[in-house]
């Protein structure tokens, strides 16, 4: 915008004050510009929409409508340009106060803005640590094979012994309440791990020794955490009927499970892949931690006064996740919080310790940026955008133009910034880095600490009673969520 003049009069408490200034010819332009959208909305008698004259419209609507329509586009648009003169860093929206508005004089107004504290970094260039060694032992590799041992074993029944720990016993059951069925309470030929924890410790108790075949009536008190709150800290009574037991038989350590369990020729190339793997998983893991640990101690070192706004919005942000989160599992944030006996209040309250730490950390890396002269350029931008689009199986273009029209791309542009800052603190800690102002790449890297956290498993259709769902049967708990495994295909 031509014609405009700002001036930073002050910054104290965090808060600066601009006095902006717009020439005449801008504000009568942008009047003009206001008269012919107004026109374009109200009907004038006499006239088709659209063709009534100024002064006609001014006359219907009054000079104050036109000159509230300029200012409504106005006065963005000069505070946007006043800020990018002055340089200055608002974290919140500004107070602004129009001090004066005509045509023959032009606009003059201030705007008062909190804006981004200093930070004092510290000799931060000083920082030395050594990254850590990565080893992987022979008993790291024997612990996966067992696991990959555990994932091919099979069961086989039990025919005439007690049922104990590690056997997996099929029942049925069928609770009940104060003679009313309990809710969800009813299954037949139900698998369960004796042992696994995931049945409730009255009816492992008195399932272990059972024999298939046998029944029993066990009396059971629901936890004070289970799923249903409706059922917490009642008594029930489930008849339970053992139907069989399985033992797991796990197939031998040989070359044969080698090429069957993983595709290896023998159990020798099974180890070494395994190996391999395992390497490869520390040392991401290592340089993550080293990252994360370099960021820690810059922060550590760094003084800044932490403003409200800035942890109030993050607090919005951490809600607004556990949101997703939730919706995903198909519950939402009331019921969580009524599940868990919080309040709204209470919740955002556990997440200010958390919001101060990462508030505190991006400023400071803001700061160090600054001062290492590091930018997100755009070739790096739309490198990350196609390392997305490959990641999603997305056509890139399709996908930029997503990001664009949502302003996804200056997040992107922030986390490519964010990791090049990471890779320069980590140069500097390392007695690796150049001197500051020199540009450094910004090519993503297995193991940065900033990435995207995966979603939390959904959970499938529990079998009643389990105690962290909203079954009512004697199953406590649920079971551990699986996961990959080096030595598997």
């Amino acid at each position: 915008m031509d014609g405009l003049k700002a001036t930073l009069e002050k910054v104290e408490d965090r808060r600066a004050t601009l006095t902006v200034e717009v020439d005449a010819e801008t504000v009568a332009k942008a009047v003009d510009q206001a008269y012919r959208r107004l026109v374009r909305r109200v009907q004038i008698p006499g006239f088709r929409k659209g063709r009534a004259p100024r002064f006609l419209v001014e006359r219907h609507l009054g000079k104050a409508a036109l000159y509230e329509e300029a200012l409504d586009h106005l006065l963005p648009e000069a505070y946007s340009q006043a800020v990018a003169e002055t340089g200055i860093e608002p974290i919140d929206r500004p107070k602004l106060t129009v001090e004066a508005f005509d045509e023959e004089t032009g606009l003059r107004f201030t705007a008062e803005v909190e804006v981004k504290p200093e930070v004092d970094l510290g000799d931060y260039r000083s920082l030395r640590l050594e990254p850590p060694v990565v080893e992987v032992t022979a008993e790291q590799v024997d612990e996966e094979l067992r696991r990959l041992q555990e994932m091919h074993a099979t069961l086989v029944p039990v025919e005439d012994a007690p049922a104990e720990k590690g056997m997996t016993a099929v029942i049925d059951f069928s609770g009940t309440m104060d003679g009313q069925p309990v809710p969800n309470g009813q299954a037949e030929n139900y698998s369960v791990e004796l042992g696994s924890g995931r049945l409730l410790d009255d009816v492992e108790e008195q399932l272990l020794g059972m024999r298939p075949g046998e029944e029993k009536d066990i009396e059971v008190t629901f936890p004070d955490d289970f799923g249903d709150e409706a059922l917490r800290g009642k008594k029930a009574s489930f008849h339970i009927r053992l139907k069989e037991l399985k033992r797991k038989q796990l197939p031998e350590l040989d070359d044969e499970f080698a090429r069957e369990a993983a595709g290896t020729d023998n159990l020798q190339d099974l180890r070494q892949r395994i190996e391999k793997q395992l390497t490869e998983i520390a040392s991401q893991r290592a340089r993550s931690q080293f990252r994360n640990q370099v960021v820690e101690r810059v922060v550590e070192q760094a003084r800044v006064d932490v403003p409200d706004t800035l942890v109030n919005r993050r607090i919005d942000q951490l809600v607004e996740q556990l949101e997703d989160q939730l919706r995903r599992q198909g519950t939402d944030l009331d019921r969580f919080l009524q599940q868990t006996g919080q309040t709204r209040e209470g919740l955002r309250e556990q997440f200010r310790e958390r919001a101060v730490a990462e508030v505190r950390a991006d400023l400071v890396l803001d700061a160090v940026g600054k001062k290492e002269g590091i930018e997100a350029e755009p070739a790096e931008v739309e490198a990350e955008i196609r390392a997305i689009a490959a990641a999603y199986g997305q056509p890139y273009d399709r996908l930029r133009r997503v990001f664009a029209q949502t302003g996804y791309l200056l997040e992107i542009a922030d986390a490519v910034r964010r990791r090049k800052i990471i890779d320069r603190l980590v140069e500097i800690a390392r007695g690796q880095a150049p001197e500051a102002g020199e540009g450094v790449s910004a090519a993503p890297q297995a193991g940065d600490a900033a990435g995207e956290a995966a979603p939390p498993a959904e959970t499938s259709a529990s079998a009643p009673g389990d105690s962290q769902g909203s079954g009512a049967a004697p199953e406590a708990g649920e079971p551990e969520a699986g996961a990959s495994r080096a030595g598997a295909q």
